[in-house]
């Protein structure tokens, strides 16, 4: 754009143009696909927030044989909502909005109940053995070797610590030893990511989900997911290090998913190098917490990418981390009983509205086995980055 054109413009359509041409530039940048880096195959571990907790943790149940272990930041056990929408909105999880509806289902006893973690544990094992039973997922017999990392909030009032306390519950159940399980609980947390980054409040429940509480999350998961490295601290995050790429490269076009059109992965130079022998780290977002969910009409963008911290730790312990993302849906698009397609937070599916008729198969969910479209996807990212090159 000639100097002279571009002073002869109105200020405000020259700052359109302008980020038009750096989205532009951005866009031009966007990988077709992961890169094969040669990461460890034994050293593939994942994390989440709420929605992406329980993302998480059925990611790690169906590909057991693939992974080393998980961080649950508040979130409950594998197949918690059993298929239903009203059980994941009512009793593995509560919406953080507490609008009049609820206040008035709370009043005459109905809304939000928390069951005890027995309840719970009975749920997921009958997932389990249904999943395991048609080979959908890998033997848990693999979980025994991996490590679990849980974190709770008791002012966390949209995942109850008690559904971590089934999480906890239901690893233990499935072998994993006492030594290879780290639970957290903060008695000021409220439901967010704590993490030094931030800036909110540790008791706080509200956007943007990340609170100050005293605690590096990413920092203290990853260093018990990895251990070994008692001196590892954190690095310094480096900008050219974050890679855009396109997540349609990996999304079935047959079936509904809910991806987003492009992720993000975090390369330290080091890992780039052949014969570094990086680890990969899958971090899923929360509800409201994906690129293109919109608070106050801005969209969140990537404060989950950058804010949690994980970038800092993974550059300077040799760690690839892998953000896939999630878009919200139309709220206008289906009602909340008609779950499938409905995600109007941009959350994980843990419920089944990738599925139409996910509710009449209660016992086995397809969300929760490796045949789902996010899973399948996720998964095959994963397989991009840990090829040789």
């Amino acid at each position: 754009m000639p100097a002279h054109f571009a002073l002869s413009l109105p200020p405000r359509l020259l700052a359109s143009m302008l980020v038009g041409l750096a989205v532009s530039a951005v866009q031009a940048d966007v990988l077709t696909r992961l890169p094969s880096l040669g990461l460890q195959r034994d050293s593939v571990t994942v994390s989440g927030l709420s929605s992406g907790a329980y993302m998480a943790g059925q990611f790690q149940v169906a590909y057991s044989a693939s992974l080393s272990g998980a961080a649950v930041l508040a979130g409950g056990p594998y197949g918690c909502s059993r298929g239903s929408v009203s059980t994941a909105m009512f009793n593995c999880s509560c919406p953080a909005e507490q609008n009049f509806a609820l206040q008035l289902m709370h009043a005459f006893g109905g809304g939000c109940q928390v069951f005890n973690p027995d309840v719970y544990l009975l749920f997921s094992q009958n997932a389990v053995a249904g999943n395991a039973e048609a080979h959908a997922i890998d033997d848990t017999f693999h979980l025994k070797g991996h490590r679990v990392w849980l974190f709770s909030g008791e002012k966390d009032h949209v995942v109850d610590s008690r559904l971590v306390t089934a999480a906890q519950k239901f690893y233990e159940r499935l072998g994993v030893p006492l030594a290879q399980i780290r639970r957290e609980a903060n008695a000021e947390a409220g439901h967010g990511f704590p993490s030094p980054l931030a800036s909110q409040a540790c008791s706080l429940t509200h956007t943007p989900f990340l609170t100050q509480c005293n605690l590096d999350a990413a920092g203290e998961l990853l260093k018990w997911l990895y251990p070994g490295n008692p001196d590892w601290q954190a690095g310094t995050f480096d900008e050219g290090a974050l890679k855009q790429f396109k997540q349609t490269t990996y999304d079935d076009k047959k079936v509904f998913s809910s991806l987003d059109s492009t992720g993000w992965v975090y390369v330290p130079k080091a890992c780039e190098q052949t014969g570094a022998h990086c680890r990969l780290h899958v971090a899923f977002h929360g509800c409201e917490q994906g690129q293109n969910f919109k608070v106050g009409g801005q969209k969140f963008g990537l404060q989950f990418v950058r804010d949690t911290g994980y970038n800092r730790w993974a550059e300077a312990g040799h760690v690839v981390v892998l953000y896939p993302q999630v878009k919200p849906s139309d709220p206008r698009g289906r009602a909340p009983t008609d779950p499938y397609r409905f995600n109007p937070k941009g959350c994980w599916d843990f419920w089944g509205y990738t599925e139409k008729f996910a509710a009449l198969n209660p016992s086995a969910p397809n969300f929760a086995k490796q045949s789902a479209p996010q899973m399948k996807a996720v998964k095959a990212m994963v397989d991009d980055l840990l090829k040789a090159r």
